[in-house]
C-alpha cells in the first residue's frame, strides 16, 4: 500500500493519512487500495454499517497504457459520486458521455486478467485489450447471474495522450468491471418480495445494490414496483400493476417511505401490496414504516398491521416466506420404520414418536422418504429403487404404488401438496406413460433425468426440463413456496454440482428451466435441503477438503458459509427448515443436530432425517 501512496497525488495521500487508523482496523482491505469504513450514504443504518469505502488514488503521473487501465479497473470499485474517480481516467469528452449505469462484468481478481497493449505508429494513440474469465454479470435490475464455465470478458479500450502527455481513455464500453472481492465490498444483497402463483406465500428475489447508494429506500421500492428480475419473473406474481404511475419518497426524520400509485390499482390487492412493501422495506433499519397512497387516498390498514417495520407484526404473517414450519417435526428411519422428532421451539429437546400406519410399521423398506408440508402424507422410494409409494399417517393407512418400473433417484413435496420425483433416464430410453417403462419416445435421449409431478400425490405428469441436458439429478428439493427447484446434478461420472432452477406453470404444462450454478467454490455437493426461503443447507466440500455442512445463499454472489461437521463420523445427509436446528444423518446411523453451526450433538439412532418438504 505504501508504494502506491508514495506515487499518489497529494490529495489522495492526505485523505489516506486522515483515515489511517480506520484502515489499520479494517478486516477487509482490497489489494493496493486505501479503504475506510462508513455508511456510504446519507441515510445510514443497516445494511451499510460494515460498508468499506475505498479511497481511490486516481490516474498516476507517467503511467503507461497498461498501468492506466490497471488503475482504472481498481478505481472503478469506488462508487462515490457516480464513479467520479473512474471518470478521471477518461478524456473530457468521453467523461461527459460515458454512463456507469450499464451492467457489471465480474472477474476473479487482477491476477486472472490479461492486458495486451498496442501503441500506434504516431505514439499518440493506443489500444489495450482486456481478457479474463468471467465469473458473473450484475444486470441493471440488480440480478446477479453466474456466468457459464466458458464465459470470458474480452473488451478493448482506446487511449489517447492529452496535452500533458498523459494517457487517457477515449473509447470504452458502458459497463463496469469489478473483481469478486470488490463486489463483496461495494454491494449489498437485499430481497424484493413477490408472490408465488397461488398468492399464498411471499417469495424472495435477491438483488445487489451499491452500498454507497444515498437513496436506498426509494430505490428498493422503485425496483419492487417495476417487477421481478427477468430470471424469476415467469415464476412469480406481483400485485403492483404494470400500467400504474408511481412516485416514491422517504422522510428520513420519521423513517417513513411513501408510495403513491395512480391508475389501474385494484382495491382487492391492497393487502398483498402491503405485504410486499412490509417484507421488502423491513430489511432496512432506517425505515420504520410505510404509507401506501392510491389515487391520492391513503390505504388504511388495521391497527394490527403494526407498520413499525422493525418490530414483529402479525398482520401479514399468513403470507410470510416459508411460513408455517416453526413447529414442524423432523422424520427419520430406524429399522425400516419412520419416526418423528418433535420439539418445542428451536432449542427444545426432541421427543421421538413412531408414526402410525404403514410408515411406522416398516413392512415396506424405503431407501428415501419425504413428508408433505401438512405432515399428513409420506412418500418413499423403495429399497430396490424401482417403485415410488405413498401413504397417509393415520392408524389404518397403507402404501400404494404411484410410480413403478423406473430407476428413481429422489423425491420432494412442494407447498401446493404436489409430489415431485426424479427418475434416471439414460440416453435413448424413457416413456410417456408415467410408468417408467421402456418406450423410446419420452425423453428422446436428451436428458439424464426425467422429472415427474404428481398433483396431490395422484396422477403423474412429466415436467419439461429444456435446459437440463444430459445431467442427472441425484438429489433435489422443491422450495416450500413451489417457485424454485434446487438440485445436485452430475455429468456422467463427474462430481455433484449445486444448481437452482425456476418452476413455471404454463398453458403447456409445468417446466423447470434456466438452472443457475451455485456455490462454485465447492468441488462436490452430495445433499441439500431448503433452510429457509433464500438459503439452502448442503453437504459439500472444497478441493481437498472434508465433507461438511454449509449454508448457501440464493443471491449467487455470497460464498458458502460453514455449518461445521460432527467429529468422529462422516455426514451422509442434511435436513433443514426455518427456525429449526440443522440435522444430519451419519455413516454410523446416528442423527446429529446443531443449533449454532459449530457443535454437533447426537440426538438418536437412525438414518436420513428430513423436515417436511
Amino acid at each position: 500500500m505504501s508504494d502506491r501512496l508514495a506515487a499518489a497525488p497529494l490529495r489522495a495521500l492526505l485523505a489516506a493519512v486522515a483515515v489511517l487508523g480506520l484502515v489499520s482496523a479494517c478486516a477487509s482491505v482490497p489489494t493496493n487500495s486505501p479503504v475506510v469504513s462508513g455508511s456510504g450514504g446519507d441515510e445510514g443504518g443497516d445494511p451499510y454499517r460494515d460498508y468499506v469505502r475505498m479511497l481511490p488514488a486516481g490516474p498516476q503521473p507517467g503511467a503507461d497504457t497498461e498501468g492506466l487501465i490497471k488503475g482504472f479497473l481498481r478505481d472503478m470499485a469506488s462508487f462515490e459520486d457516480d464513479h467520479e474517480a473512474a471518470k478521471e481516467y477518461l478524456t473530457p469528452k468521453t467523461r461527459a458521455e460515458w454512463s456507469s449505469d450499464g451492467p457489471v462484468l465480474v472477474y476473479e481478481d487482477m491476477e486472472s486478467t490479461s492486458l495486451d497493449a498496442e501503441t500506434a505508429d504516431d505514439g499518440n494513440s493506443a489500444t489495450v485489450r482486456l481478457q479474463a474469465p468471467q465469473v458473473a454479470t450484475i444486470h441493471r435490475n440488480g440480478q446477479y447471474a453466474p456466468a457459464g464455465e466458458e464465459s470470458a470478458i474480452d473488451v478493448t479500450f482506446e487511449l489517447v495522450q492529452n496535452g500533458d502527455g498523459e494517457w487517457r481513455i477515449r473509447n470504452l464500453p458502458e459497463k463496469l468491471f469489478l473483481d469478486r472481492q470488490d463486489v463483496g465490498r461495494a454491494y449489498r444483497t437485499l430481497n424484493l418480495y413477490y408472490f408465488n402463483r397461488s398468492r399464498e406465500r411471499l417469495v424472495p428475489d435477491p438483488v445487489l445494490l451499491p452500498a454507497s447508494s444515498k437513496r436506498l429506500p426509494t430505490r428498493l421500492v422503485e425496483m419492487l414496483v417495476a417487477g421481478p428480475t427477468d430470471w424469476l419473473a415467469p415464476a412469480v406474481r406481483s400485485t403492483f400493476p404494470n400500467d400504474a404511475e408511481s412516485d416514491v419518497s422517504f422522510d428520513s426524520e420519521s423513517g417513513t417511505v411513501t408510495l403513491e400509485l395512480d391508475g389501474g390499482v385494484d382495491s382487492q390487492d391492497h393487502f398483498e401490496m402491503g405485504a410486499q412493501l412490509e417484507r421488502t422495506l423491513g430489511q432496512l433499519s432506517q425505515v420504520q414504516n410505510f404509507q401506501l397512497r392510491v389515487d391520492g387516498q391513503e390505504v388504511e390498514y388495521p391497527d394490527e398491521a403494526n407498520r413499525d417495520l422493525q418490530s414483529d407484526g402479525a398482520y401479514w404473517e399468513s403470507v410470510r416466506p416459508s411460513g408455517g414450519l416453526d413447529d414442524a417435526s423432523a422424520y427419520f428411519l430406524r429399522d425400516g420404520q419412520l419416526w418423528s422428532l418433535s420439539a418445542e421451539g428451536q432449542y427444545g429437546s426432541f421427543e421421538e414418536t413412531r408414526l402410525q400406519g404403514a410408515p411406522g410399521a416398516g413392512e415396506v423398506g424405503l431407501d428415501q422418504h419425504a413428508v408433505s408440508l401438512d405432515e399428513g402424507s409420506v412418500a418413499g422410494i423403495t429399497e430396490e429403487g424401482d417403485e415410488v409409494v405413498l401413504s397417509g399417517t393415520s392408524e389404518n393407512s397403507h402404501y400404494r404404488t404411484v410410480l413403478s418400473g423406473g430407476e428413481y433417484d429422489a423425491l420432494s413435496w412442494d407447498g401446493y401438496g404436489n409430489l415431485w420425483v426424479a427418475e434416471h433416464a439414460p440416453a435413448d430410453t424413457g416413456d410417456e406413460d408415467g410408468d417408467g417403462g421402456d418406450d423410446e419416445e419420452g425423453s428422446g435421449g436428451k436428458t439424464g433425468t426425467r422429472l415427474w409431478l404428481l398433483r396431490e400425490g395422484t396422477e403423474a405428469t412429466e415436467v419439461a426440463t429444456p435446459d437440463l441436458g444430459d445431467r442427472r439429478i441425484t438429489q433435489f428439493r422443491v422450495s416450500r413456496d413451489g417457485v424454485r427447484l434446487a438440485a445436485v446434478t452430475r455429468e456422467k461420472d463427474g462430481p455433484g454440482r449445486l444448481e437452482v432452477a425456476r418452476v413455471v406453470y404454463g398453458e403447456q404444462g409445468v417446466s423447470v428451466a434456466a438452472p443457475l450454478p451455485m456455490a462454485r467454490e465447492l468441488s462436490e455437493v452430495t445433499d441439500l435441503a431448503w433452510h429457509d426461503a433464500d438459503r439452502m443447507a448442503v453437504l459439500g466440500k472444497k478441493e481437498d477438503g472434508a465433507v461438511q455442512g454449509l449454508l448457501v445463499s440464493l443471491d449467487g454472489s455470497t460464498g458458502a458459509t460453514s455449518a461445521g461437521a460432527p467429529s468422529g463420523t462422516n455426514m451422509t445427509s442434511v435436513a433443514a427448515a426455518p427456525s429449526r436446528p440443522l440435522l444430519a444423518g451419519t455413516e454410523d446411523s446416528e442423527i446429529r443436530m446443531t443449533h449454532d453451526r459449530v457443535g454437533w450433538q447426537r440426538v438418536t439412532d437412525g438414518d436420513d432425517p428430513v423436515y417436511p418438504g
